[in-house]
Order: C-alpha cells, then sequence, then structure tokens
C-alpha cells in the first residue's frame, strides 16, 4: 500500500494556511478565551499577549525542529532520548492526537445537534463526519493540504464578511472602561491559559520535514501565530460589542449566535454563511489530527498508517458517541478544561523542554551521529 506520506513536499503558503485555519476555528466555535480568562472587555488584550506567551512555550519545540528538521516530533524524540523513551514519547503524542480529535469531534457534534440539527440523531451526524475526514486523511498530507488551498480562503473570506456585514450592530462602549476590571496578573495569567489552548504547534512540527524549504518553518510558526490570533481577535471583539460582553461570556456558541443578528434590510439568515465555513473548517481540523494519529501509530507499529485510518476512525465514532450521550461538552469549564491545560502543558512545555535539556547535554554525540 502506498504511504502518502513519504514524498510529500509542501508550500509555505500550503502550510501556513492550514495552521491559520487549525486555530480560527477555535474562534469561530466557541472562543475559549472568554471561558480561561476573566472574559471581560479586556479580553482582545489578552489575546494579543498570547502571542508573546505562544513564542516563549513553543520555543523548545520550534528549536529543537529546526535543529532536526529531517524528522517529525516523533522521529526526533528518538533521536535525542534513544529509542525506549522515544517510544514512550511517541505512544504519549498519539494519545494526545487521539483526544484531541474527540474532543473536536464531539464539539462538532455538538453544534451540530444543539444549534442546527436538533432533531437528527447524534450517531448520524458523527459517522457523516467521520467518513467525510477519513477520506481526506486517506488521500494523505498533500490532499489536506490542497483541500486548505481551496477552502481556507473562503473561510477567511467568509469570516471577514459576516464580521463586515455586523457594522450597524457594533456598540464599542462595550469595550470601556479599558482596564479598569483586570489587574497585570489577570492578563497575563489570561495570555497564559489561552496560549495553551493552541495545540497546532504539535501539527507544525510533525509538517516540518516535509516542507519543500525548510527555513521557511519560522517564519510560517510566527505569521500564522499573529495572523491568527488577530483574526481571532476580531472576531471576539466583533461578537462582545454586538451581543456585549456578559452575554458573549455565557454563549456556548457566540460568533453563530452574532451571525444570527445580521440582517440587510428585510434580509436575514446570514448564519447559514457561517455554518458552511465552519464546517469546512472542522472537517479540516478533524482530518488533520486523525491523520497525525495514524502516523504516529505508524511509527509504533511500523505499518503503512493507512491501515489505520478506518479502524481509528470507528473507534473514535463509537467513543465520540458514548461521550456525547453523556454529558455535554460545552461549555469548555470544570475538570475537563483542567484536563485540557494540564496534558497541553505537558505536551507544548515539559515533554520538549526535557528534550531541549537532554539535547544540550548530548548534542555533540547528536552531530557526530
Amino acid at each position: 500500500m502506498k504511504n502518502t506520506y513519504e514524498k510529500v513536499k509542501l508550500s509555505y503558503n500550503q502550510v501556513l494556511l492550514l495552521i491559520i485555519v487549525l486555530r480560527l476555528i477555535l474562534g469561530l466555535t466557541y472562543m475559549p478565551v472568554v471561558h480561561v480568562s476573566k472574559g471581560n472587555q479586556d479580553t482582545w488584550i489578552i489575546l494579543l499577549l498570547s502571542i508573546i506567551y505562544k513564542i516563549i512555550f513553543n520555543f523548545p519545540l520550534i528549536y529543537l525542529s529546526n535543529k532536526f528538521n529531517n524528522f517529525n516530533l516523533l522521529e526526533f524524540a528518538d533521536k535525542i532520548m534513544g529509542k525506549f523513551l522515544g517510544t514512550i514519547i511517541t505512544m504519549f503524542y498519539t494519545i494526545i492526537f487521539l483526544l484531541a480529535n474527540i474532543l473536536f469531534v464531539t464539539i462538532f457534534v455538538e453544534v451540530l445537534d444543539v444549534a442546527l440539527f436538533p432533531l437528527t440523531p447524534t450517531w448520524f451526524n458523527t459517522v457523516l463526519a467521520f467518513i467525510t475526514c477519513a477520506y481526506i486523511s486517506y488521500k494523505g498530507l498533500n490532499g489536506l493540504c490542497r483541500f486548505g488551498e481551496t477552502v481556507v480562503p473562503i473561510i477567511i473570506g467568509g469570516t471577514f464578511f459576516l464580521v463586515l456585514l455586523g457594522v450597524n450592530n457594533f456598540d464599542f462602549s462595550e469595550l470601556l472602561p479599558i482596564l479598569s476590571d483586570s489587574s497585570f496578573k489577570d492578563l497575563n495569567l489570561g495570555a497564559m491559559n489561552t496560549s495553551f489552548r493552541f495545540a497546532d504547534i504539535l501539527i507544525l512540527v510533525m509538517i516540518t520535514p516535509k516542507l519543500t524549504n525548510k527555513k521557511d518553518l519560522n517564519k510560517i510558526f510566527i505569521n500564522s501565530t499573529i495572523y491568527s490570533i488577530l483574526m481571532v481577535t476580531i472576531l471576539i471583539v466583533a461578537t462582545q460589542i454586538t451581543l456585549g460582553v456578559e452575554y458573549t461570556k455565557h454563549a456556548n456558541f457566540p460568533f453563530l449566535i452574532y451571525t444570527r443578528t445580521i440582517s440587510i434590510g428585510e434580509i436575514y439568515g446570514f448564519d447559514s454563511l457561517y455554518i458552511g465555513i465552519w464546517i469546512m473548517g472542522n472537517i479540516m481540523k478533524i482530518s488533520a489530527y486523525l491523520y497525525f494519529s495514524t502516523i504516529a501509530l505508524e511509527k509504533l507499529t511500523r505499518k503503512n498508517n493507512q491501515v489505520f485510518i478506518i479502524p481509528v476512525s470507528i473507534i473514535l465514532i463509537i467513543l465520540t458517541i458514548f461521550i456525547k450521550d453523556r454529558e455535554p461538552i460545552l461549555p469548555i469549564a470544570g475538570r475537563l478544561n483542567a484536563i485540557i491545560q494540564i496534558l497541553s502543558i505537558i505536551a507544548i512545555i515539559i515533554v520538549p523542554s526535557i528534550m531541549l535539556i537532554v539535547y544540550y547535554f548530548r548534542r555533540k554525540r547528536l552531530r557526530n551521529t
């Protein structure tokens, strides 16, 4: 069976668009920053400040990925930590990719169930989503990025079009008074928590060896971070000054509700445009994490990743339906939020930092080999 990962070469634009949409879709869905921080009128400051923390916290992964740019995250973990510890790290990140996929699909299905298709059975929406995502994943990384080149500009353009359509409903007084309800500590803690929500760095360092020009890694990381967070900031500001700061904080799907307030004369129904671009973005996100889950399994078992796409999809379908039917995922809070934060810190900061320290002591030997 042909391995779709081995001979792939991706351009700067393809990877940049993919990473941007992975982050943007969080803002389009449930705007986690308003749940992990105070969610007051200073949320936009917290988001902009999170750019700095994201760069700091992601430094170990970016540094190592530059040093080992012919290897993905799981491969250079082997090089640095040795085969045994490298395998344990691979198992850990396999679990992270699978858990992330379950979370994304569960949220996706919950939005479909609650906001769009309340009479449709959960299993139907879940199966339909996974059939689509499994097909895209089966086509491989090249197919995913080519699909992204087509749909991501539509997603970005459609999103900003919706923001512009709502200008007449804007009330900028909702953002005032600035910094009156937030301390320096509040802003920084909110920015730190927000920076942990974006696990796309894991996807980026998995893609690095497939870049046509590996020197583009840093540029992709910085530009995708700035562009995507600026976009999400615009979405949150538009939502807050339309719905109100307090309402936004307690809404499960803030931007969806925002789109339902838009009207041009007697014309309504612009939430249909939102639904279209939101579904496309989620399909890309789920497909990407499903694909890299199978790539991690390929490394563990030395079998072609395509062998795992259907079995993993079936397992994820069962788990998603089980979780969704037991307890709603949204709003993201309580124990689930704490678990997500802890796993993100381990995956993005702690494990890479340990690898960076080990690399520092073993760098001469690693250069020789």
